[in-house]
């Protein structure tokens, strides 16, 4: 059986024997009705929940945060669709600032940019800024949520009289579902504020695919509140990248109603596996393995205890984080790195070792990489090949018989059920 996974912008491939019983996990198959251009337009002129027209009417800023390049939203699509439409209260391009934020990703470069928006359209913005969560003097400080995080924000998008956040609606690990406000108070929340938000991610309920009594998302729908994000736009994406449902609206409703539909695509029952070989999706989510670790922890949840995990990830930004690839040197063993952590202060960067470390400590990591050196896989205490073929080949001499192998081509977005 030959399989096919995305690895950067190609595929990687390998043939499994036909002895094995495999089950290829893919996203439920949607095609798009229409253009993504089309649909965002729809969503804005048929919006979800109401949004104070009026407040927008009088708005003489508008502020938009859009993701960075670690996030395959069509933000272009996006804008071009929203640009037009805020005409129709007022406002101009001189009016409205856009916002790249990345929480506490490095900054996008100019590169990015392109890639990201188009030369087009960045020659029409005005106004232009990209967030930097280190950097404390373009920052406001608005308070605490009842939980008590810090709630620090790019200045800029607090000051504005309008305040819309966009960006993809897709599983995330422990706040549910992304999108909604997370791209304004994480995207462009300070380190305060994303650290304090993202140490909930032990508490009860905050689990991928659940929205009630998640402490991590109830969190950030406050803080959304506290900083005063007016309205949201976000897209639901299938497999190959195409936009299959945009909502736009109020902060909370909107961003439900891409979560009904994306729960239909992105749910999946799963049989436990012996060997479970696992794509975060391709570009974006694998330019390091900072993002490629949400692939890894799925496939941890499906592995059998012992078992084998091949992460098939380009992570052509290494290990994308500095501080998550020093904790991890630090230590000798995946044990070892989480007693360590367990004793520390939370911080972002070493609660990505974390939980890279609990994924080691239930079964064999094995990365396809042609970017990984086997320094860095080292420290990461994995071993690398540049061939999936030959560590498919490798993995199955552990398993004698007909082992049970799952195929994730997208585990990043996959929302894992016992079957």
């Amino acid at each position: 059986m030959l399989v096919e996974l995305p690895y950067g912008q190609e595929k990687e491939t390998a043939d499994l024997p036909d002895a094995c019983s495999c089950q290829v996990v893919r996203l439920q198959e949607v095609m798009p009705e229409e253009d993504a251009d089309k649909q965002i337009k729809h969503a804005l002129e048929t919006l979800t929940g109401e949004i104070n027209t009026e407040k927008l009417r009088r708005s003489r800023t508008v502020a938009i945060a859009v993701s960075d390049i670690t996030r395959p939203a069509p933000s272009r699509e996006m804008l071009e669709a929203l640009l037009p439409w805020l005409t129709q209260f007022g406002l101009s391009i001189d009016d409205i600032t856009v916002l790249v934020g990345g929480g506490l990703h490095r900054p996008a470069k100019r590169e990015d940019l392109d890639y990201l928006l188009g030369e087009l359209l960045l020659g029409r913005i005005k106004h232009l800024i990209v967030h930097d969560a280190d950097n404390q003097e373009t920052q406001a400080f608005l308070g605490h949520s009842s939980r008590g995080t810090p709630v620090y924000v790019n200045k800029f998008f607090a000051q504005a009289d309008f305040k819309i956040s966009t960006g993809v609606i897709d599983a995330h690990q422990f706040m549910g579902f992304s999108a909604g406000v997370k791209g304004a108070v994480i995207g462009l929340g300070g380190r305060p504020t994303i650290t304090a938000n993202h140490a909930r991610l032990f508490e009860p309920g905050a689990e991928v695919g659940r929205l009630d009594d998640n402490p991590a998302r109830q969190d950030l729908e406050e803080i959304g509140s506290i900083i005063g994000v007016d309205m949201v736009v976000n897209v639901v994406l299938n497999a190959t990248k195409q936009v299959v449902k945009a909502v736009a609206g109020h902060p909370v409703q909107a961003h439900r109603s891409g979560v009904e539909f994306a729960r239909g695509l992105l749910g999946a029952k799963i049989a436990p596996a012996d060997i479970v070989i696992a794509s975060p999706g391709g570009f974006p989510k694998d330019i390091n393995i900072y993002q490629a670790q949400k692939a890894l922890t799925v496939a941890a949840h499906i592995v059998k205890e012992g078992g084998t995990i091949i992460l098939v990830a380009e992570c052509a930004e290494g290990s994308g984080e500095e501080s998550f690839e020093q904790e991890m040197s630090l230590y000798g063993s995946p044990q070892e790195v989480i007693e360590a952590f367990r004793t520390k202060k939370f911080a972002i960067g070493p609660h990505k070792a974390f939980l890279w470390s609990k994924a080691l400590t239930k079964a064999q990591v094995l990365l396809v990489s042609q970017r990984v050196s086997s320094d860095l896989a080292q420290r990461l205490m994995i071993k690398v090949s540049s061939s999936l073929q030959e560590v498919v080949d490798q993995a199955l001499q552990d398993y004698p018989g007909s082992p049970s192998i799952a195929v994730l081509p997208n585990a990043s977005s996959v929302i894992p059920a016992a079957q």
